[in-house]
């Protein structure tokens, strides 16, 4: 009996523990899922549409690539220097610069004559641009390499030293680029000129265009004989290129033996059918080397030479040739430690280790203790990265960090604790948060109506901005969230004046900066209104037309300065008569203005005192304008 009331005793307390974990599950979801969904939806937006960069922060300096230290010595005429600096101060941490070598060893040919030992070889370097718009090709830049005399037809026992005439070396500065363009891809092209025999009869020795027998030809007019050729014609062009560097910057001409299949350059005509041996007994051709027996051919040897930097390396070679700048950029990452922000600039294997540096960085461990429900407390497993829970920004320091969770999650409360392991951050519920803007007003009206407008850029509303001195940012220092923060805080953004939006009367549209210093009544005097006035008493039958003159006179007056109180009529007639007195002696009014006072002071809104005042005024006009 005892054991069972014992195992329902363990039931029971194993059912209140349940609900005790389950209720306080509840709890902090109550506290923290509608903020936590509120941000993880913002961070979601932030990164398809940001609103700002995070490395434009002054505790996100890390983020930057590039430092704004130097703008206050900056000078227009220190561009030029600093790039005459770069181009004079050598190239530090990567391989030597190289130069290569082509060593020509022969031209075959068996159509070129007997007599013909030597033909000459031009390198041409081809440097492909970018092309800066659509509609225009790619502009090529071409630097001609220099030009060299080949032996046509080497037998196998030729004299290697006579190779040496016919070498070719192309130092680094022939790669690089030119006018500021961004060069796609380098092509090397090579072209061979040399004469060639054409069909000749039998009985003619190699080399004869005709037979030394047979009388000369007589010759035309224009001093071209009918059988001989021109000059011109013995010249014939063969070409071929060569891709030094591809659009990958990857070096395609490694060092070793070339031949290279050459093509006659400017024929207009399809090739001649060239007859081939056919192949018996199940043997096959082999279709790519074929064209070796077909085409004139080239042979040379490629290699890349190291060069001092003092002989070969010249003002303005920065570039390198063969396996160096091309070919590091694509296979191979040197890891370059960034001073400024801590972490490898080029992705690296080794990614933890900085040059100056032997054991690995220490990290710092951080918890989150969540508050809620009279202090009940929830920790999380410790994290060694410095990312954002809520939206997974990496802050790389503690420092920016809280300075990240205090100003961009207002929702929550955060204290930073000091701890042995690493750092506890205690977060709880903003109770004080209730959404409002505690910026400067004039920024809510800075972007109304131009939030979808993504058709191209928008003009912004002219603004007048008051700079407002700023004390010295205080050191960072980890000890402004040992505390919670308060509203005065000494960091917080310094607005000049109140945080109010004024909008407009007749409109109820956002007053904008630049209407604050003009009063919106001015809106009830648009000109539409003064038209729509003068119509009205334009459509008047039974009234003269000095009535209906005065009348237009008096409404746009009082309509102008904006009386609408009986009390106010006294000075209306005082100003009406400064102003459009003259008009009235002009265009003899007087008598009905005087009509017209006598009708207000009928109506009891104006005393006999106006009236005299007024009539007094109108004499004195007369007087000054000669007028009796």
């Amino acid at each position: 009996m005892r054991s069972k009331k014992r195992e329902r005793e363990q039931k029971i307390e194993e059912g209140e523990e349940n609900e005790s974990i389950e209720a306080d599950r509840e709890s902090f979801l109550q506290a923290f899922e509608k903020p936590t969904q509120i941000y993880r939806y913002l961070r979601t937006r932030h990164l398809a549409s940001p609103l700002y960069l995070q490395r434009n922060l002054s505790f996100m300096k890390h983020r930057q690539s590039v430092t704004n230290a130097k703008r206050k010595t900056f000078k227009v005429e220190s561009i030029l220097k600093i790039a005459e600096a770069k181009r004079k101060e050598p190239v530090s941490g990567r391989p030597h610069l190289q130069c290569m070598n082509l060593v020509f060893s022969g031209f075959f040919n068996e159509q070129v004559p007997l007599d013909t030992n030597e033909v000459e070889v031009e390198a041409i370097l081809m440097k492909i641009c970018h092309k800066k718009r659509k509609d225009a090709s790619s502009p090529v830049i071409q630097t001609s390499l220099g030009k060299v005399r080949v032996t046509v037809n080497p037998s196998s026992d030729f004299d290697c030293s006579e190779i040496t005439s016919s070498s070719l070396n192309v130092s680094p500065e022939a790669f690089t680029q030119n006018n500021g363009h961004s060069v796609k891809s380098y092509v090397l092209h090579l072209s061979v000129t040399c004469h060639l025999r054409h069909s000749i009869p039998n009985g003619i020795c190699n080399g004869d265009l005709m037979d030394p027998e047979e009388p000369h030809p007589k010759r035309r007019k224009n001093g071209r004989t009918s059988v001989s050729l021109d000059d011109r014609d013995d010249l014939i062009v063969y070409g071929s290129e060569l891709v030094v560097y591809d659009r990958r910057k990857c070096c395609q001409l490694t060092e070793g033996d070339y031949q290279l299949v050459l093509q006659e350059l400017g024929s207009k005509s399809p090739p001649k059918k060239q007859g081939t041996w056919e192949t018996v007994l199940n043997g096959k051709a082999v279709g790519p080397f074929e064209v070796f027996n077909r085409c004139p051919t080239l042979k040379f040897s490629l290699s890349w030479k190291d060069v001092s930097s003092s002989s070969s390396t010249t003002a303005g070679s920065e570039v390198l040739n063969a396996y160096s700048e091309f070919n590091n950029a694509q296979y191979s990452y040197q890891p370059h430690f960034d001073n400024f922000s801590g972490y490898l600039s080029v992705p690296s294997i080794n990614g933890l280790r900085a040059e100056n540096q032997t054991t690995p960085r220490k990290k710092t461990q951080v918890v989150y203790q969540f508050l809620y429900s009279n202090n009940m407390r929830q920790q999380t497993d410790a994290r060694e990265d410095m990312c954002c829970p809520w939206c997974s920004i990496n802050c790389d320091s503690l420092y920016s960090l809280l300075k990240h969770l205090r100003l961009s999650h207002a929702r929550f409360n955060f204290l930073y604790v000091p701890h042995s392991k690493g750092a506890k951050i205690d977060v709880s519920i903003n109770e004080r948060y209730d959404g409002s803007y505690v910026g400067n007003p004039q920024d809510l009206n800075s972007h109304i109506g131009y939030a979808f407008s993504r058709k191209g850029p928008v003009r912004r509303t002219p603004v007048t901005h008051v700079i407002v001195y700023r004390p010295v940012r205080m050191t960072p220092s980890l000890s402004e969230f040992l505390e919670l923060e308060t509203d005065n805080q000494y960091n917080r953004q310094l607005v000049q004046g109140h945080n109010r939006l004024y909008y407009h009367t007749a409109t109820t549209l956002p007053l904008k900066p630049q209407e604050i210093d003009f009063d919106s009544e001015d809106e009830s005097y648009p000109p539409w209104l003064k038209q729509k006035t003068t119509n009205m008493i334009d459509e008047f039958t039974d009234v003269n037309e000095g009535e209906k003159e005065l009348m237009k006179l008096w409404n746009l007056h009082i309509m102008k300065h904006g009386h609408i109180a009986d009390c106010q009529i006294p000075s209306a007639c005082n100003t009406f008569v400064e102003e459009h007195g003259h008009y009235l002696i002009e265009k003899n009014l007087c008598r009905n203005f005087l009509l017209h006072m006598m009708n207000l002071f009928d109506f009891s809104l104006i005393k006999p005192e106006v009236v005299h005042r007024a009539v007094w005024q109108l004499e004195m006009l007369k007087e000054e304008m000669g007028l009796e």
